[in-house]
Order: C-alpha cells, then sequence, then structure tokens
C-alpha cells in the first residue's frame, strides 16, 4: 500500500528547449513587428544550461536604433514584447553603435557573448561583436 510521505514537497523541473523554442518564436515575431530589431540572443543560465525553475530569461536586443537614448529607458517596451512568455524576460535592448561600444571593454557583453544563442534575425550581429577587439588600454582601465 503506498502512503502519501509529505504534503509539503513539490517538485518543478525546466523544460529548457520548450522555454527556449517559446522564446524563439516571440523573438521572430518581435523581428516581423519592429523594424529597429537586428537580432535577439539569449544569455545567462538560461543560455549556459544553469537554469533553475525560478531562473528568468536574459535577453539580449540588438537595435538599429531607438528614439530613447538610454537603454534601460526601453526596457519596458521589450519586456511587454515577451509578457505572453512562460518565463520572466530581463530584457537588454542596446543600439548597434552601443553594443560596439561596450564590446570594446571586458565586462558584461564580452560575458554575455561568450554563451549566448541567438533566436532570431542576423546571427553574424553576435559573431562580429564576439570578434570586435577590445580597446588596447581596457584591460588597465585606462
Amino acid at each position: 500500500m503506498q502512503r502519501r510521505s509529505s504534503g509539503s514537497v513539490r517538485i518543478a523541473w525546466l523544460d529548457r528547449e520548450g522555454a527556449i523554442a517559446e522564446l524563439a518564436e516571440r523573438a521572430r515575431a518581435l523581428l516581423a513587428e519592429d523594424p529597429r530589431v537586428l537580432a535577439v540572443g539569449l544569455f545567462g543560465s538560461l543560455a549556459r544550461r544553469q537554469a533553475l525553475p525560478s531562473s528568468d530569461a536574459d535577453l539580449l536586443i540588438a537595435l538599429h536604433s531607438h528614439p530613447l537614448a538610454r537603454w534601460f529607458d526601453r526596457i519596458p517596451e521589450y519586456a511587454a514584447a515577451f509578457a505572453d512568455t512562460s518565463l520572466p524576460v530581463e530584457p537588454f535592448p542596446f543600439t548597434l553603435d552601443e553594443l560596439y561600444r561596450l564590446a570594446a571593454h571586458p565586462g558584461f557583453l564580452r560575458t554575455a557573448l561568450r554563451d549566448l544563442v541567438p533566436l532570431a534575425g542576423d546571427p553574424a550581429i553576435w559573431r562580429r561583436l564576439a570578434a570586435a577587439e577590445p580597446a588596447a588600454n581596457s584591460e588597465r582601465g585606462l
């Protein structure tokens, strides 16, 4: 006879492939809807296969241009574009010019590009950014 051993244990898992497929579908729709969007890529724990069921999806969004000057002011617009997905999404919407400036230094973008999973758009954008040479003095903070 089976008995229930505990009513307080819950098991949850993350369907990584399903989540990525869902994000890619929404990213393709975003490209079709917004001509400023050039590419969307997944980075962070979900891209590195380290995500937990409580993880969010970190999305790098490459834009041709945007009327809002500060990247973080663009977050609500692109968060809304992914609001109907099963995972919470943390968008990082940067113009290409901003991305190339970030690529010139070690840090956030270099780390994000290391494990980035292209979801939609031109994947060559991510390869060109990864190949961009860091500024000669960036290692010393000059």
